[in-house]
């Protein structure tokens, strides 16, 4: 086959041209910068000046308002492009279906109200559950009680989007502790709901149920469904498009990577990604395993970090780049002053950085407001401006040089334990290994740069990830490389 099929500036590999030429449901595994938007391109490119459909009878599906914008600027077609939560707005104006918006902080608005007025004996377990040994007023200006109401809004969340109920849970296998922990999730989400109820609004979970009820009353047609990002797929997304598919014989087309999967927390589940040849008839399997951003030395660390994780998918990523010493450990005693140093360093070269880290307060640890500052999502540092970001912001950009901060062992760095309790593992029952998600993390976060990542820890405390990756790097028979 050859690569004569020209998108942009781009001619398509030979693994990409794969999917212009299958009429199938179709799977397609995407290495880190592999180009699966290029692909996509070519996909609704090739289909509609081949006449095998028209723009509007093409549905594209991307995970975020970003990657959404990011894919209609790259279209020459009017084809219709939104997230899930869009689509199923369109699907309910075709109904006629009134409705109104909940807030979407609205349940993280009703957490921290009951976490701040419960009673002592509630604030005792919490600080307890968090092995947490400090007064409760503390606790609550604390990053350790931020991260325990996102870990109550991930329940939540894991809870609506695989429809569990309380036959799901078998009370004999968690502690006394557990339960009254428990309880106090339970309580917080009725009073979600009734309080939502009471307003008449839907969340964006509700949207996507309700408009899988009334697709059947409406008119929608649809030769294609490309979902792009479908490793972050909830049970309530999947039922969405099955009942697209039911009512439009479209076929389906997914594009992600099962070895960035981050999502969990908002109820995503990798299993439906893993398992979708099995939920659709006639799908074709297609990989793409060229990667066009970091090089072949960076590939082969990552690749080995990531495949410890034993229900993921083998790929064979290659890249023509090669970069000596692609990770680079920088070990610090005072954060300030080593993040001044590292910028010393790297801006000499360009200023094409990026700083990111696993939670978003990390950065006020590094900085200092009369030299390094932070405003607007970015570092200033002298007359430079370096975007700051999460690791969850940054999936699906990249840089010439990344630093990742705090790659600490404690209950905040990476891995994070507070968001990843056994709570979770217990009622949501998981085959993967421990912190599997937190590993994912990890490897979006070090496969981001075009050419180095730095990972800042502190000496006396590295994750047990920096650990392990230096242990990958001896055995590939490399020096380890320090800043």
């Amino acid at each position: 086959m050859e690569n004569n099929y020209k998108v942009g500036d781009y001619y398509l590999d030979n693994n990409q041209m794969q999917l212009l030429l299958n009429n199938d449901n179709n799977i397609v595994i995407a290495g880190a910068g592999a180009g699966k938007t290029l692909t996509i391109m070519g996909k609704i490119n090739y289909l509609i000046e081949n006449k095998l459909t028209t723009p509007e009878k093409i549905i594209v599906i991307s995970f975020t308002n970003a990657s959404v914008n990011d894919i209609k600027t790259k279209i020459k077609y009017a084809v219709n492009v939104s997230t899930f939560h869009k689509l199923a707005m369109n699907i309910l104006a075709k109904a006629s279906y009134e409705y109104s918006i909940c807030p979407s902080n609205y349940l993280h608005y009703i957490i921290d109200e009951t976490l701040r007025t419960c009673s002592l004996n509630m604030q005792k377990d919490i600080l307890k559950f968090l092995n947490i040994n400090q007064k409760y007023d503390k606790f609550l200006k604390s990053q350790n009680y931020n991260s325990f109401c996102n870990f109550i809004e991930t329940f939540i969340n894991l809870w609506k989007t695989n429809n569990y109920n309380f036959s799901n849970i078998n009370l004999k296998k968690f502690t006394k502790l557990e339960k009254r922990i428990l309880m106090l999730i339970f309580n917080i989400y009725k009073k979600y709901i009734e309080e939502k109820n009471g307003i008449q609004s839907l969340d964006f979970d509700d949207l996507i149920l309700k408009a899988t009820d009334i697709i059947k009353r409406t008119k929608i047609e649809c030769d294609y469904i490309i979902i792009d990002e479908f490793q972050d797929t909830s049970f309530i997304r999947l039922n969405l498009i099955k009942e697209l598919v039911k009512y439009t014989f479209a076929k389906v087309i997914v594009v992600g990577d099962d070895w960035q999967s981050i999502y969990r927390f908002s109820g995503c589940d990798l299993n439906i990604f893993l398992s979708f040849t099995t939920l659709f008839n006639n799908v074709q399997t297609i990989k793409l395993e060229n990667t066009y951003r970091n090089s072949q030395e960076l590939i082969n660390i990552a690749a080995k970090f990531i495949s410890k994780n034993p229900l993921q998918i083998q790929k064979s990523l290659k890249s023509s780049k090669h970069t000596d010493n692609p990770l680079i450990f920088v070990p610090y005693t005072k954060e300030f002053e080593t993040l001044k140093k590292l910028l010393d360093y790297l801006l000499l070269k360009t200023d094409n950085i990026m700083i990111i880290s696993r939670n978003n307060k990390d950065i006020f640890n590094y900085i200092d407001n009369d030299i390094i500052k932070y405003q607007d999502n970015k570092v200033i540092y002298k007359e430079h401006q370096i975007k700051y970001l999460t690791i969850h912001r940054s999936k699906g950009l990249e840089a010439e040089y990344v630093i990742l901060l705090n790659c600490n062992d404690n209950l905040l760095g990476i891995p994070n334990r507070i968001e990843n309790n056994n709570l979770i593992k217990k009622v949501f029952i998981e085959r993967e290994m421990p912190y599997a998600e937190e590993r994912r993390l990890y490897y979006v976060a070090i496969t981001r740069c075009k050419e180095k990542t730095f990972l800042l820890y502190n000496k006396d405390t590295p994750s047990p990830f920096i650990i392990e990756t230096k242990k990958i790097i001896k055995k590939f028979h490399k020096k380890i490389t320090y800043f």
